[in-house]
């Protein structure tokens, strides 16, 4: 999977207070339920947003499957949560509100990387939630619902893992070892709005200038972490920085 990111600023996530619970502690029925559709309809309304602003085939991929299988739950939840006389909440609480809204305020790579890092967050929250009532829960329809859903949670978080892996920030730009401190020269293959992109995908913000030199380079202007500097996309599309 193509890398997305040489920087991001992360979202600053709030665990969901029920997650807090041990493996030994059980949530009574109404906190469990409350915490899980909580955290299902998040993923729901998060996952839309993604839809909407991600940069990021592999993300949307992933949005796409979180609106299936957490409607699914959903339906699933709300069953239960009738078999056992337990109302539901139907509505976000404040904390995953704001998480939303913060995601509507972002693009692009910045968005991706938050949305990714919020998957993550949110679906280790859940699976540590439903684990514990499927254990030591109280209720026994809501106690087969956390136990039938725990697979899919599970998998769930593996594929956020995987996928933050894939869209992680990696070390801080540097010339490659072979390049020295100058770009590899040549007959760049790259074509303009190639290099734009190889930047883009590093995590620089508007590019400018950007040209290529007698030697193959293609050179210009790009902000990174607030700084102005000059850029160059060598040969083999290692980016120098000075």
């Amino acid at each position: 999977m193509k890398a997305l990111f040489a920087g991001a600023v992360y979202l600053a996530l709030l665990a969901v207070p029920a997650a807090a619970q041990t493996a030994q502690t059980a949530l009574s029925p109404q906190d469990f339920v409350t915490s899980a559709a909580v955290s299902n309809q998040f993923e729901i309304e998060s996952s839309k947003v993604a839809l909407e602003k991600s940069s990021s085939d592999a993300v949307k991929e992933f949005a796409h499957e979180m609106i299936a299988d957490h409607g699914k739950a959903g339906d699933e939840l709300k069953q239960a949560a009738d078999k056992a006389n337990v109302p539901p909440a139907t509505d976000l609480d404040g904390d995953r509100k704001a998480q939303v809204d913060a995601l509507r305020n972002k693009a692009g790579v910045e968005f991706d990387q938050a949305y990714v890092v919020a998957q993550v967050k949110a679906h280790d929250d859940a699976v540590s939630v439903f684990s514990a009532y499927a254990d030591h829960g109280t209720q026994s329809d809501l106690k087969a619902f956390a136990a039938d859903t725990l697979p899919t949670l599970r998998k769930h978080q593996e594929e956020a893992r995987r996928l933050a892996a894939a869209t992680s920030p990696p070390p801080a730009a540097k010339p490659d070892a072979a390049l020295g401190t100058t770009p590899l020269v040549g007959g760049n293959s790259f074509t303009k709005g190639q290099a734009r992109t190889r930047l883009r995908d590093a995590g620089y913000g508007p590019v400018s200038g950007l040209a290529q030199d007698d030697r193959g380079v293609w050179r210009g202007k790009a902000v990174k972490n607030g700084s102005r500097g000059d850029v160059a996309v060598g040969f083999q599309g290692t980016i120098v920085v000075r």
